[in-house]
């Protein structure tokens, strides 16, 4: 948010610091999985937990930014529900490429921001300092790569212009911008979804972050003058990307503080003990 815009937000609004953590990218199977893989997986997500709830000051809230299930099958999100179920603080999601929004949406809909039979998983939560909007980039197709049709653009818009006074985070799978780093940079099918989404939030100075996953690395950019990231996936054996030798095998996540005069900063955290598959 630009300067003359966040001083018109500050006098209709009264804004306070959040903390968001960020999971990503968990990749759960089943709980009697045969593959050890998953069973240290699993034990990825329940340190990130652990270590949220262990927090002072705790996070405001928790967003998944897809990728929970391996194989989208309903029994993978009743494992990943379990786990979750431990988290102090409330948690939002976003579907994946490895997901299926439907299961995700039986899975979470009983926490009331989003619904049982929607057509995209598509909410706005009112609840924290920052109006968080989850955006659904998969692709009809199927593919790994996202996609953004006009449907979910124009709801996109319609949410952002609801509330024009509220600093706003918008979270979603797939990056719209390049991870020069990674084998293959560009997430989306199209090169024109990317370019839409930027169109859009240009139109909506109030948005103050763009959250992603993925990439299954960290990095930074800009989408429509936005500061936009992806971070490094909480299963350790899918993580990308140059790390310190005492990184190995840790779970980790990244906590992002927003602050009403400078807006996000991000910090990475891992827990503090390795995993072995």
């Amino acid at each position: 948010m630009q300067g003359a815009d966040l001083d018109g937000a500050r006098r209709t609004a009264s804004f306070r610091t959040m903390i968001i953590a960020q999971i990503t990218d968990t990749h759960l199977s089943h709980a009697d999985a045969a593959n050890p893989v998953f069973g240290a997986r699993a034990e990825n997500l329940r340190q990130c937990v652990a270590d949220i709830n262990g927090l002072d000051p705790m996070p405001d809230a928790v967003i998944h930014t897809g990728d929970m299930a391996q194989h989208g099958q309903a029994g993978e999100y009743v494992h990943a529900r379990s786990l979750l179920a431990a988290l102090e603080v409330p948690l939002y999601v976003t579907p994946g490429n490895r997901d299926s929004r439907q299961e995700m949406a039986r899975a979470f809909a009983d926490d009331g921001y989003m619904k049982p039979d929607c057509a995209f998983i598509h909410y706005a939560v009112e609840a924290h300092p920052v109006r968080l909007v989850a955006v659904d980039s998969l692709a009809e197709n199927g593919a790994a790569k996202g996609d953004l049709c006009r449907v979910r653009l124009k709801a996109l818009d319609a949410t952002l212009a609801e509330a024009p006074a509220r600093p706003t985070a918008v979270f979603m799978h797939h990056p719209p911008f390049d991870v020069p780093a990674a084998p293959d940079p560009f997430a989306y099918q199209r090169r024109q979804a990317a370019a839409d989404l930027a169109a859009v939030v240009c139109k909506h100075p109030q948005v103050v972050r763009i959250f992603t996953g993925h990439m299954h690395r960290p990095w930074m950019a800009k989408v429509g003058g936005v500061a936009a990231s992806t971070v490094p996936s909480v299963a350790a054996d899918l993580r990308k990307g140059r790390y310190a030798p005492t990184m190995a095998g840790r779970p980790v996540y990244q906590m992002h503080r927003f602050e009403p005069d400078w807006g996000f900063a991000s910090e990475t955290r891992l827990t503090d003990s390795p995993t072995q598959a």
